[in-house]
C-alpha cells in the first residue's frame, strides 16, 4: 500500500511539472526553497502526438487526472478523445496503435499530447503494466466524454 501511494504521489507531483513545464518559458530546472522542479520534455506541446493542433475547450476548466494502469498483456478498446489529454508514462511501456497513422511506443518519462478524434488502441509491452498518469482538459459547457469507443 505504501509503494502505491508512493506511486500515486510521485505521478500527480510529476503532472504539476508536467503542466509547469508547458507555461514555464525556458526548460531549465528552476529551485525553490530546496525544492527542484525540473520541466518534462512534452513531446510536440502544440501538437497531438500526430502533429494535430488543437484547443482547449471554451467555458469553465473542467481538468480531470486519472491514473491509468494496462496490465501486461492487455489493451484498451479502439476509441477516441474528444478533447486534449496530457498523457505521462510513469512506467512500464506504452504502445499506441493509431492504425494509418502508425504505432507509437513510450516509455517511462514520456510525455505528450494524445490525438483527437482519431481512433487508437493502447496496450501494454514488455512484462510489467503499463501506467499512466492522464490529465483530460476539459470543459463544463459543454461537457465532454473522456473517451468514446470507435
Amino acid at each position: 500500500m505504501k509503494r502505491l501511494t508512493t506511486l500515486i504521489s510521485s505521478a500527480l507531483l510529476s503532472g504539476v511539472l508536467a503542466f509547469s513545464s508547458v507555461s514555464a518559458g525556458g526548460h531549465a530546472a528552476q529551485a525553490y526553497e530546496q525544492i527542484l522542479a525540473t520541466p518534462l520534455d512534452i513531446q510536440m506541446p502544440n501538437r497531438t502526438v500526430l502533429g494535430q493542433e488543437y484547443r482547449f475547450p471554451t467555458g469553465e476548466p473542467d481538468i480531470r487526472g486519472f491514473l491509468i494502469e494496462i496490465p501486461v498483456g492487455k489493451e484498451t478498446s479502439l476509441h477516441t478523445h474528444a478533447i486534449p489529454l496530457l498523457a505521462y508514462v510513469v512506467s512500464g511501456t506504452l504502445e499506441v496503435d493509431y492504425g494509418s497513422k502508425g504505432k507509437r511506443t513510450f516509455g517511462p518519462g514520456s510525455t505528450y499530447i494524445e490525438a483527437i478524434d482519431w481512433c487508437h488502441v493502447g496496450r501494454a509491452l514488455g512484462d510489467e503494466p503499463a501506467i499512466i498518469l492522464g490529465f483530460y482538459l476539459g470543459s463544463d459547457d459543454p461537457p465532454h466524454p473522456l473517451a468514446t469507443d470507435c
